[in-house]
């Protein structure tokens, strides 16, 4: 608040000019005195009053709490721990093991099928077999599926003589001058891979558990 001086201007006589009079300073307060801390009757006073502690000593007043510094100690963020995880073997992974599994279901699955249709059709059986007598040969001749085939000369009470060398395709040509047959002579064909170390049959029933057939020379045309 600002007060004017109650000081009567010098004059120094008349005609004298007047000095104005010179207005005073606004006082400037003071520091509140420690014994004023908690005045309530002076109101707020930052720093001073009930709610409102000095962040820092303040003209010559100590601040309630303690001055706590700019920094920290504390980080922003934990520092977070790497964990090791251990790898499950592919081996013992459920996608393998159900993969596994159905491949194994599938190759029994075909096993039995194989075994099934080998067992239910049989060896290739021979069809439409025939022997042809010319001038100094016999063509034998037959149908079936395309597979290698066997073909054998017998003769009561002799050993069967495997021509196969001879035979291309479903026929076989033999020059009589070869000595192979005569005219008691028969020709028995059968598939060679399913018959595979299996003797010659000479019986109808063994004939036709392999797949084969006989035609004697005698019933050529």
């Amino acid at each position: 608040m600002s007060t004017t001086s109650s000081r009567p201007a010098v004059s120094d006589g008349p005609g004298a000019p007047r000095v104005p009079d010179v207005p005073s300073v606004p006082a400037v307060p003071s520091a509140p005195a420690p014994e004023h801390h908690g005045d309530r009757g002076s109101g707020a006073r930052l720093g001073w009053d009930p709610g409102q502690p000095a962040l820092y000593e303040q003209w010559g007043v100590p601040a309630t709490a303690p001055k706590r510094a700019m920094g920290s100690d504390i980080g922003v963020l934990p520092e977070l721990e790497r964990t090791e995880t251990t790898r499950r073997p592919l081996w013992k992974h459920p996608a393998f093991i159900v993969s596994a599994a159905l491949a194994f279901v599938a190759v029994v699955v075909a096993v039995v099928m194989i075994v099934h249709a080998v067992t239910a059709e049989g060896p290739p059986a021979v069809r439409d077999l025939a022997v042809e007598q010319g001038s100094g040969n016999v063509h034998v001749s037959w149908s079936g599926p395309d597979v290698a085939w066997s073909v054998y000369v017998v003769e009561p009470g002799t050993k069967p003589v495997d021509v196969t060398g001879q035979a291309r395709g479903t026929e076989v040509w033999l020059p009589t001058s070869g000595g192979l047959y005569d005219a008691d002579s028969c020709f028995v064909v059968r598939a060679t891979a399913a018959n595979q170390g299996k003797a010659v049959p000479t019986d109808a029933g063994t004939r036709s558990a392999q797949g084969a057939d006989q035609v004697c020379l005698g019933d050529a045309g």
